[in-house]
């Protein structure tokens, strides 16, 4: 008996179908960088420059710069005091 063409189908179906049911493993996502605009604070009037600090990543960023007050955790200060409490400057202007 030869087999029909539905038959041919289902079982080439059954092969490949595992394959296709696995979900590709997603890389871990890193909200704090893919949010902007998450939280949004009012800058202190004070003297000296402020600038955002991002406390979660220890980077902070200055006024115009992408991130600047855009972070899910952060503050602001004057630069000399995110020096001063180990926070570093954006290496790449964002």
């Amino acid at each position: 008996m030869r087999p029909t063409l539905p038959l041919i189908l289902v079982c080439a179906l059954a092969l490949v179908a595992p394959i296709y049911a696995q979900a590709p493993a997603q890389p871990p996502v890193h909200h704090h960088r893919h949010h902007a605009a998450v939280h949004k604070a009012a800058a202190p009037v004070s003297q000296g420059v402020k600038v955002w600090v991002n406390t979660d990543s220890g980077v902070y960023h200055y006024p115009g710069e992408r991130w600047y007050g855009a972070t899910k955790e952060g503050e602001y200060m004057t630069e000399a005091a995110a020096k001063k409490a180990g926070y570093r400057a954006t290496e790449n202007g964002q």
